[in-house]
């Protein structure tokens, strides 16, 4: 199974790349990563899907659902420092 690595378009100052091979079965399935200023923030699972082209989006969706779901977080007067980690105390 050959994979292939391509970057998928993100605001400025992300960073997203994925890697997708065709399976055995004639579907397309891979992973993603997210980063924002240089540090990995998210792994993305893209499961098995009939297309190269609707791997590829759902790629993208799931990482701009990502992006927009992380950004109100790190807007003007926000006094969060780093990333809210479910069961860091």
């Amino acid at each position: 199974m050959d994979t292939v690595r391509l970057d998928i378009h993100v605001p400025e100052g992300w960073v997203c790349w994925i890697e997708l091979a065709r399976t055995p079965h004639g579907t397309y399935a891979g992973l993603a990563e997210l980063s924002h200023q240089g540090v990995a923030r998210c792994a993305l699972v893209i499961t098995q899907q009939l297309s190269w082209e609707s791997a590829v989006e759902r790629a993208t969706v799931r990482a701009d659902h990502f992006v927009r779901q992380w950004m109100p977080q790190r807007g003007p007067g926000s006094d969060v420092s780093g990333p809210t980690i479910p069961g860091d105390a």
